[in-house]
């Protein structure tokens, strides 16, 4: 079974992602951008989901990722603010998905599946 680590500080959205996901994935979840990373460096990972506001913090995050796990696709999902125009291009080059809120989870369901069938 394949693993998605999942990063939301809305425990709420971590859940129902679990929930929606858990008969088709084995679903790791945090709420600490902090622990991210070591959790990262202990799991085996087929994927992973991060739910964040963008800083420049994440952009050193996801360009970390894609350097030390090249083969670990990253969804990344936010609230697009035109002031993060230029950000949102650094990070584009460090994930495979950039989704934005309000997403649709069918949308996002369906590049799990295809994330994950390559």
């Amino acid at each position: 079974m394949k693993t998605i680590l999942f990063y939301s500080a809305d425990f709420n959205l971590c859940l129902s992602l679990v929930v929606y996901l858990q008969n088709k994935f084995n679903v790791i979840t945090t709420t600490n951008f902090d622990n991210l990373d070591k959790i990262v460096n202990a799991s085996e990972l087929d994927l992973l989901f991060i739910d964040i506001d963008p800083d420049n913090k994440v952009e050193n995050f996801c360009e970390n990722i894609k350097k030390s796990y090249p083969h670990v696709p990253v969804i990344i999902t936010y609230v697009y603010k035109s002031n993060l125009k230029l950000l949102d291009s650094k990070i584009r080059e460090n994930v495979s998905s950039v989704f934005y809120k309000p997403y649709d989870l069918e949308e996002i369901s369906e590049r799990v599946k295809s994330l994950l069938a390559s």
